[in-house]
């Protein structure tokens, strides 16, 4: 019985993960395109390292694929131990924030569907 109901809480997190992921592909989307069209460039590239706490092989793919996704951003590398990504960021304004942002919004998301 806890295998079902833990099977169907997996689901709905992973149903309002893809909510939550569309509406970052879309806003994500708006915005280069956006930077694209105007003639000011809001661009600021840069790369990030950010420290993984995920321990599924699947969850880090996952996660390293839905970066990449995300228009704007793209996984670079990962470290031989799986503890830390290098991601290279279109709009990168504020280092920590990226970090906190992908940790949070995320690799957490990520986690309570995965592991």
């Amino acid at each position: 019985m806890m295998r079902f109901l833990n099977f169907f809480l997996r689901l709905g997190r992973f149903l309002l993960f893809i909510v939550f992921y569309l509406k970052e592909i879309l806003v994500s989307s708006l915005f280069v395109a956006w930077d694209i069209i105007t003639p000011k460039n809001y661009m600021k590239p840069g790369i990030v390292e950010v420290p993984i706490d995920l321990k599924s092989e699947t969850a880090i793919i996952a996660l390293a694929n839905l970066i990449s996704m995300t228009p704007g951003s793209l996984t670079l590398d990962m470290t031989p131990d799986k503890k830390k990504m290098y991601i290279h960021v279109m709009y990168l304004h504020d280092k920590e924030e990226f970090i906190r942002k992908t940790k949070r919004q995320i690799e957490q998301r990520i986690q309570k569907i995965f592991e």
